[in-house]
């Protein structure tokens, strides 16, 4: 455990070192503070406006941030052949892959952190009033990243960074936009039982990206969950499911790995 969070705590270390992740986070940061400058520009849909933009932004600099740091997260180690000296440590494989996932889910809880403390204030100094309700969708928007992190370092384990970004980045596509369209195919009576067996097959497979945003309800008040506390209850227990999952594939493979 102690080797675990040595690693975890290095990776965290030199994640938020990194340039281009500070950049993006910056960058992040700078468009939620200015983002009640358009006020003036929308009217009546000034709070619409607002909340939206925000959660886009912390949700695009999210997702940035989790492809971009796990990609190489592993690959570089092993170019530089840092590995071999951690490896010679009492360190077990599964323990630096578990390190450097730990790691990568600091680094992003210290973004979500910041960018959601910018976004708080923002918005308390456009809307005049704190809204608690935008933490909740931070909290969702953090495991999603978390997810879709898990998924990005499985497949640093057998592919190269260059692969892995057009790989991860479809995932997390195909993972916001596929759910709806299957599910529309689902409710189809002309769907063929073959068809709705494939259906069910990629809806257990593909991880479902699209169950943490839950940006439109706090957004417009119309739209309201049936239980949101079971609602967000079990959209956290199936991400912290299926990073499990993920996470034994990662250790199974990096274990069998030759380097």
């Amino acid at each position: 455990m102690n080797a675990t969070l040595a690693i975890a705590g290095a990776t965290f270390g030199e994640a938020v070192r990194k340039r281009i992740l500070l950049v993006i986070l910056l960058v992040a940061l700078l468009i939620i503070l200015i983002s009640p400058m358009l006020e003036p520009f929308a009217g009546r849909g000034a709070t619409t406006m607002i909340l939206s933009f925000g959660f886009g932004v912390i949700q695009l600099a999210g997702t940035f941030i989790a492809i971009i740091m796990c990609t190489s997260m592993i690959p570089v180690e092993i170019e530089r052949r840092t590995i071999y000296t951690i490896l010679s440590k009492p360190v077990q494989r599964y323990q630096f892959v578990l390190g450097k996932f730990f790691g990568a889910v600091g680094t992003m809880a210290f973004m979500y952190l910041m960018m959601g403390i910018v976004f708080l204030i923002a918005t308390r100094l456009a809307l005049g009033e704190f809204r608690p309700d935008i933490i909740h969708g931070l909290i969702m928007f953090f495991f999603q990243s978390s997810l879709l992190a898990a998924a990005v370092l499985f497949f640093s384990t057998f592919v190269s960074p260059l692969v892995n970004y057009f790989l991860s980045g479809g995932l997390y596509l195909v993972g916001n936009l596929l759910s709806s369209f299957l599910e529309t195919l689902q409710r189809n009576p002309e769907t063929t039982p073959i068809a709705q067996m494939v259906i069910q097959i990629l809806t257990a497979v593909m991880p479902n990206f699209s169950l943490f945003n839950v940006q439109n309800p706090i957004i417009n008040p119309e739209q309201v969950l049936v239980d949101p506390l079971a609602y967000t209850v079990q959209t956290i227990a199936y991400a912290i499911v299926y990073m499990a999952l993920l996470l034994v594939g990662s250790m199974l493979i990096f274990n069998q790995r030759e380097m």
